[in-house]
């Protein structure tokens, strides 16, 4: 996924939770997975499970022994995403209007 298609999808993303932000809880995220190209909007409490998950997933891997339990943990730690606070992404606009704020879209978009 190119830059500029990845700030699209996260514009995207934070456009639809501005249309739909009372189907979301308190904590919205944007989930970026870089492994797989992969970009969603979240609730937080999903980002909370999916967290909890990589955690075990890490441990279970380090608990065992030999480099093919130690490729397992790479490997599972390249798929954990990134999650980044939908409302750090939102800017008001002089006429009360809430819409992306596309510099700090950017500023993730340049990370990848």
């Amino acid at each position: 996924m190119t830059h500029e298609e990845l700030s699209k999808k996260i514009a995207d993303l934070v456009e639809e939770y501005i249309e739909n932000f009372d189907r979301f809880d308190s904590n919205p995220q944007i989930r970026v997975n870089p492994a797989l190209d992969r970009v969603t909007l979240v609730n937080g409490s999903d980002m909370l499970e999916e967290i909890e998950d990589s955690d075990e997933a890490v441990e279970d891997a380090a608990a065992a022994d030999g480099a093919e339990t130690e490729d397992a943990s790479d490997y599972q730690a390249s798929q954990n995403p990134d999650f980044y606070p939908v409302k750090k992404l939102l800017k008001t606009e002089g006429s009360g209007k809430t819409v992306p704020d596309k510099t700090a879209i950017k500023k993730i978009a340049d990370q990848y």
